[in-house]
Order: C-alpha cells, then structure tokens, then sequence
C-alpha cells in the first residue's frame, strides 16, 4: 500500500468535478422535467437519469427520486411530468475520502511463495503492475499487424503456441523500430511503413493448362524492397542464387 498526498489532491478534485458536472446535467434534466410538452414515463426517466450518474461514475455519491407533479397547459390540458430531487450522500463521500491518496496493490506472492525466484519485494511488485501497461499496448499492436482473428485455446500446449508467436511478433515489431532509429530512410519512418513495403513483393505460381507442374516466381524487387534487407543484412534472400535453392525463380 502506497500513500501520496499529490495523489490525494488529485482524488478529491477529480470526485468534486465529477459530481459537479453530474449535477449540471441534472439540472438541465430536471428543468426540461418542468417544462414538459408532453407526458413522461417512469422508466425512460430513470434510464436517462442513471445514464448521467453512471456516465459520470458517481452513482455512489448522488441519489435522486421523482416525484410526480401535474402541469396544465395554455388550453387546460394536462401533462403528467415529475420534480427531479437529488441530493449527495455525504456519508458515502466521506468514506471514499478515507481512501484518497492510497494506492493498494493485492497480489498473492508471499515470502514463501515457490520458486524462490517468484518472490518478491514491494518496489519490484510496483514496478511490475505499472509495466503490466507496456505488455498490453505491445500485444495490442503485436495483434493490429499480426491481424489475429479471436483465437481460443485451451491446452496448455495451444497457449505456449500462441504465446509464443506473439513474444516472437513483438520482439520482431520492437527490432525494426530500433533498427530504423540507427538508419534513416527516407520515406520509411515507421514499422508499418516497412510492412507496407515489403507486402508489396508477391511469390505467385505459373502454369499451363493442362500440365500440372507449377513454377513459383517472386516479383521483381523495389529498391525501397532491397534498402530494407539490406538494414537488416538479409539482402541474399532476394538473391537469385538464394531463391533457386528454395525452388523459386526471380522474375
């Protein structure tokens, strides 16, 4: 547990403005309540209200009722409406006030947790959860070039697999990054450029009709296509000599 008292300042002004703008909403809420044109229903009242409370996650902290009220119109017709009445929950304010300005992680390594390795200390589980956020966002992006579809598995084999394939994908995206910070390109200034780039270079097979065997044949290579091997010191893969002895011929 981590106490701060920036991060309690911080806390209690981000409650105070959220439970302010709520009730600005509520207002405006409960002002077209009493200027109603035309009757209104419990349920779509409610809904509307709770929206605001939740978009502002403070249900915890405003509570409201509806009482039912009557106008009459200019030509004596009647319109059945309601009074929005809201107010805080101080009680509930102040206990969330016990908690301002503490961070709490809950983990369950302990001093005898096994591995002995495993184990570890209050600073390394800090730094642990707040790195946990570079892992998303790398499989986040790992997953946007891999363009994976939703993949369930289960066998613990299957989830080593897929693991796997995305730590490799990772460490593949992290490695071009690095390498086109120590070489400029020009026109190449991102990872998704370079697959761009080298998307563009297509194996196809040709034939005859009527004769089964089939010969696979690479695009001619752009220059872009060749810079790029070349940072990565993989230019023979667009070699003829390379491409012969995988079966295919350079266009």
């Amino acid at each position: 547990m981590v106490f701060s008292p920036g991060l309690l300042e911080t806390h209690r002004q981000a409650r105070n403005m959220f439970i302010e703008k709520a009730i600005e909403e509520l207002e405006r809420e409960k002002q077209s309540l009493l200027e109603a044109k035309k009757s209104r229903q419990v349920k779509p009242t409610e809904k509307r209200i709770d929206k605001i409370l939740k978009k502002f996650k403070v249900n915890q902290f405003l509570s409201y009722r509806l009482e039912s009220t009557v106008l009459t119109k200019n030509n004596g017709s009647e319109v059945q409406t309601f009074d929005l009445v809201y107010e805080r929950k101080t009680e509930a304010i102040k206990k969330a006030m016990l908690t301002d300005g503490i961070w709490m992680l809950v983990t369950n390594i302990c001093e005898t947790t096994e591995p002995e390795e495993y184990r570890l200390g209050p600073r390394e589980l800090i730094k642990a959860y707040r790195d946990k956020n570079k892992v998303e966002e790398g499989f986040r992006e790992v997953k946007s070039f891999l363009k994976f579809q939703p993949t369930f598995v289960y066998m613990k084999e299957h989830v080593r697999a897929h693991y796997t394939i995305c730590i490799l994908s990772y460490l593949l995206d992290v490695t071009i990054t690095n390498k086109l910070r120590e070489n400029k390109m020009e026109g190449v200034s991102s990872v998704n450029k370079v697959y761009r780039i080298l998307e563009r270079c297509e194996m196809g097979k040709l034939g005859l009709n009527g004769d089964k065997s089939r010969t696979l044949k690479l695009t001619a290579m752009t220059n872009a296509q060749k810079n790029i091997l070349e940072m990565f010191n993989c230019k023979y893969l667009g070699m003829k000599n390379h491409l012969k002895s995988i079966g295919i011929k350079k266009m």
